[in-house]
């Protein structure tokens, strides 16, 4: 079926003016010209206007499109698999964003002290997420997170503060790691980054590398390389074993709940 550029933009919920854009910048020429001039769009335009507003949308710059248009000329199912891709993704960082700006809603409306950096610290760590994660990382960790109980999770985040900081002060004070203090503080540690993370042991290591890589975090949370190699000295075989047996039950629990 043939279109014009009138039709073709009505149809499509573009302007004219856009379609005359992408011609210029040779992402879309009409495939013809009626008698009278006027532009003609056939199947195969329309297929390639798809492929190239799914690859805007993706944030992907009109000025390197034009390759990417003209490196293939897939099939229709495959343009739109891959852009049914691009949007659940899309939608997944959209989900996790919700998710977390309603956790500092629900503090807002406690009227909890220190929100705005609260805030500054969550968008942080969003982008910190999405620089070392793939997508199908965060999947994973988005449906163990899921899965947990909603009060649990609240109750975990609220002792993180209180367990850093006692953590930073048996530190400051040189507390010997093999005390009886500093391991029961890194039990709970490690019960908690279990119970974050899940039992995922890549998605674990992703983590810590993650908060030695990034300095603004370890500046907002006061978790710094320093302070997680003070507490490893005083984790032993049989704590990680105890902790990871408390994550697996809380995986069978949650599991459980989902069937």
């Amino acid at each position: 079926m043939d279109y014009t550029v009138g039709e073709l933009a009505k149809r499509c919920g573009l302007t004219v003016r856009t379609l005359h854009h992408f011609e210029k910048l040779k992402l879309l020429q009409p495939s013809a010209r009626s008698a009278a001039g006027y532009r003609i769009y056939n199947d195969a335009d329309v297929l390639r206007l798809h492929r190239l507003l799914a690859l805007r949308h993706s944030g992907i710059p009109l000025k390197e499109i034009g390759a990417l248009l003209d490196a293939e000329d897939p099939p229709l199912i495959d343009v739109l698999t891959r852009h049914i891709a691009v949007v659940e993704a899309q939608l997944q960082r959209q989900q996790r964003l919700l998710n977390a700006l309603q956790r500092v809603a629900e503090r807002a409306a406690r009227r909890e002290a220190g929100l705005t950096e609260q805030l500054l610290v969550t968008m942080g760590m969003m982008r910190a997420l999405e620089r070392h994660f793939d997508e199908a990382e965060l999947r994973r960790f988005d449906r163990w997170r899921e899965a947990l109980d909603r009060d649990a999770v609240r109750a975990s985040e609220a002792e993180w503060p209180a367990l850093i900081e006692a953590a930073r002060a048996a530190m400051a004070a040189d507390v010997d790691p093999a005390s009886p203090q500093v391991k029961a503080i890194a039990q709970r540690w490690l019960e908690l980054v279990n119970q974050f993370t899940g039992p995922d042991e890549a998605i674990q290591r992703k983590f810590a590398a993650m908060y030695a890589a990034e300095t603004q975090i370890q500046h907002d949370t006061g978790v710094t390389p320093a302070l997680l190699a003070y507490l490893r000295r005083a984790v032993t075989d049989e704590m990680r074993a105890a902790a990871a047996q408390a994550t697996q039950r809380i995986a069978a629990t949650s599991n459980g709940g989902a069937r």
